[in-house]
Order: C-alpha cells, then structure tokens, then sequence
C-alpha cells in the first residue's frame, strides 16, 4: 500500500472511531485496530491524535464540490432570488447529513466536547459564508423584501431547521417521511418565508380548485 492509500485508510478509521467516541474517547490504539494495522503505523503518518484528527477535518471539511454550491449561491444572490437561495442552503445541510453522517456525528462530539480545536476549524470554514449571508439579508431588509428583525435571527430559523431535521433522522434515527431531500429544502423554505397559516387568498383559491376538480369529475360521469 503506498503511503498515500495509507494515510487514506488511517483517516477513513479515525473518522469511524471518532464518530463513535468523539476526540476525548477515542485512542490511536483503537483507531489502529479500525484500520487492521499496528499502533506504531499511524504515528508513521500523523505524530500525535491531535494531527490525525485535525487531518481528517481537512479531507472532509474541505470538499471539491464547495466551490461549485459558493458559485450557486452566489447567483442567487445576485439575482435576489431569496427561495432559491435558502433552499439550496437547507439542501446542504440535509444531504450533509445524509451523506456524511459521521462527519456530522464528530462536529456534534466537538460541541458537546468543548473541542477548540474542533470548533475552530469550523468557524474558519463556515464564518465567510454566514457573514455574506447575514450580509444579503440585511441589504434584503432595507430593500422591503424581508421583516425587519435581527438578520441572525433569520438565517438561524433556517439552518436550525435542517440541522434539526438532520438531527432526528439521520443521528437518533427517528422514523422519517419518505421525502427526498430536495423537496424536503423546498418545503421548509416554503414554511419559513410563508408561514403554515393558510391566508384568505390561499383559502379562496384553494377552494376555486376543489370545486373545479369537482365539475370536471362530474363531466366526466356524464
């Protein structure tokens, strides 16, 4: 195995172990029998747990496809396309959770851990994003399009809405609706900037449809 795959396979069994134990309860010793190797193998690699875990933030904090979500968001903003540009950042975090569930399993450990190490690389990867975030919401405040409150306010309705949804089923594994996860991003975008209250307008032309379905059912009969 070269010293590459190595690494690759070292860092694939400390994120399985960290998922588990988080930093304070996992070993090396544990995470070497993970990978099928000797202890002394991973501090070939990595000199300490602490450069180990930091590598394996690295490899799945910084994927390839981030550039292309910045860019995507990016025109949304541009375009002041607000659904657009919730939904496609509720969706991140949903497929995140989905996809990398471990990942997410070792930043929860870092909260409830205390981490510093954990939580620093997390804002240095996060913070630019929410800033421009927080940033667009303001300028859509003074433009009339959104209620005027605390910006953060807004923008953590969003992300705790899809944080917690990731919570209960993908970590608690809590029954979940058979929704895929871009609809599920478009519904809750939708409840957030619209409310679940039905309006009298919606009321009304809800109501014009039923009643439509209802004639065209009794054409058909006839």
């Amino acid at each position: 195995m070269s010293a590459t795959d190595r690494q690759r396979q070292l860092l694939e069994a400390a994120l399985n172990v960290f998922s588990r134990k988080g930093f304070k309860g996992a070993t090396t010793k544990e995470i070497a029998a993970s990978a099928g190797v000797t202890e002394a193998i991973i501090f070939q690699h990595f000199p300490s747990k602490e450069a180990l875990y930091s590598a394996v933030l690295e490899l799945h904090l910084d994927g390839g496809d981030d550039r292309k979500w910045i860019t995507e968001i990016n025109r949304c903003m541009e375009r002041n396309d607000d659904e657009g540009l919730f939904q496609s950042f509720i969706f991140r975090i949903l497929d995140s959770y989905r996809t990398d569930t471990e990942l997410e399993r070792v930043i929860l450990f870092a909260a409830l851990e205390g981490h510093e190490q954990g939580l620093t690389r997390l804002h240095q990867q996060y913070a630019p994003t929410v800033e421009r975030l927080v940033a667009y919401i303001e300028r859509r405040q003074r433009e009339g399009a959104f209620i005027d409150c605390n910006p953060h306010a807004i923008l953590i309705g969003f992300i705790g809405i899809a944080h917690q949804y990731g919570l209960i089923t993908q970590i608690l594994n809590a029954p979940a609706p058979d929704v895929p996860d871009d609809e599920m991003a478009r519904q809750f975008t939708r409840i957030l900037m619209h409310g679940v209250l039905r309006t009298a307008h919606s009321v009304e032309k809800c109501g014009k449809k039923q009643k439509a379905a209802t004639q065209s059912n009794r054409k058909a009969k006839r």
